[in-house]
């Protein structure tokens, strides 16, 4: 069905396209033909009409806009006017702003259908679409963050007829997440990161379903940086042949912050602020992409952090997570997790210690 109508939608543009080209040449073949008559006619009693004269009096008025500085005296002026303004200009002319009207109407409508291509560039995709509150809140929460507020968002999905909401700079593209030419319409070569969602909680073969997504999307851009949402942590091995594809066990943190919320009350709280872009004081990671000075232990590194209030948290070394790190010196391609306003580079940290 959704093929039936793309290809419905092909032709439909196609014969537009045709007639657009037709009703233009005709405009311009008027405002020339008026151009040379009245040039050729009003020159014999007015001498000073020059070509230019004549291409603004036939182009003012067949705009209807009509200023009264130049016009037909002579009968073979006012008979070309009748007949390339009047007659054929002017048709030309409103049909023509009704296309153009008609082309924009088009286009903002095929674009909340899903049927659009978005001219992104650097966005963000987020594949599936399990419910409108969570869509809503991901996307407010990721461009909240003054590092991406701006930045262009594409929602990708087949369950979808119409996007329920509208926010600034984010579009919708309507096929299946599994479809090459889905993505091709999504601008996948241009796309910076993906987010893929559950296809819903209750579903056994969400995980196996979003990992075949990421398959498809890193095989049409392996610079895509991309997050996937597992809902079974035994299911992680599903996703090993994708090499960039950072997992998120959304019911396993949820279950853990509700255990720990009844264990120590006030827990949640924090977890809330330091997740979240909307508060200032959130988690943030830098890679250590410089080789370190090897005497550079990370106990000191914490103590100068804090001393800066960044409160560094962890290392993740190797894909494992160090908690406590006492005694470890930083090595290159460590990961640090750590608390502060604003992400820092390695070099911006690193000034803070040396």
């Amino acid at each position: 069905m959704y093929y039936s109508i793309a290809r419905l939608l092909r032709q439909m543009r196609r014969r537009r396209r045709l007639g657009v080209m037709f009703i233009l040449s005709v405009l311009a073949l008027s405002v020339l033909g008026n151009t040379i008559c009245f040039y050729y006619f009003e020159r014999v009693v007015v001498p000073s009409v020059t070509v230019g004269d004549a291409f603004w009096y036939s182009a003012v008025s067949i705009t209807t806009i009509g200023y009264g500085d130049l016009q037909a005296t002579t009968l073979g002026a006012r008979a070309a006017t009748v007949i390339f303004i009047i007659l054929t200009g002017l048709t030309a002319f409103t049909t023509a702003v009704g296309t153009l009207v008609e082309w924009v109407v088009d286009i903002r409508e095929k674009e909340k259908l899903g049927m659009g291509t978005p001219t992104a560039r650097g966005h963000l995709l987020v594949v599936n679409f399990p419910g409108e509150e969570r869509v809503r809140q991901i996307i407010e929460e990721f461009s909240s963050d003054e590092q991406h507020k701006g930045r262009e968002v594409v929602v990708v999905t087949d369950q979808l007829e119409r996007l329920p909401f509208g926010m600034p700079n984010v579009s919708f593209v309507r096929g299946s997440p599994l479809e090459r030419d889905t993505y091709t319409r999504a601008s996948i070569k241009h796309a910076s990161q993906a987010i893929i969602l559950s296809t819903g909680y209750s579903d056994p073969r969400s995980d196996s379903f979003v990992a075949s997504v990421a398959f498809v999307i890193e095989s049409l851009n392996p610079n895509t940086k991309i997050v996937a949402e597992c809902l079974n942590p035994r299911h992680a091995i599903l996703f090993s042949s994708s090499e960039h594809v950072s997992l998120v066990y959304t019911i396993s943190v949820a279950n853990n912050l509700l255990v720990q919320e009844a264990q120590d009350p006030g827990v949640t709280t924090l977890a809330q602020a330091i997740t979240s872009n909307e508060i200032e004081g959130t988690f943030a990671s830098t890679l250590v992409d410089l080789q370190p000075v090897n005497t550079t232990n990370y106990d000191e590194v914490a103590k100068c952090l804090l001393d800066h209030n960044v409160n560094l948290v962890g290392i993740i070394r190797d894909g494992k997570p160090m908690l406590s790190f006492t005694g470890e010196t930083c090595r290159l391609d460590d990961l640090l997790i750590y608390i502060d306003s604003q992400r820092r580079s390695w070099k911006e940290l690193s000034a803070m210690f040396s």
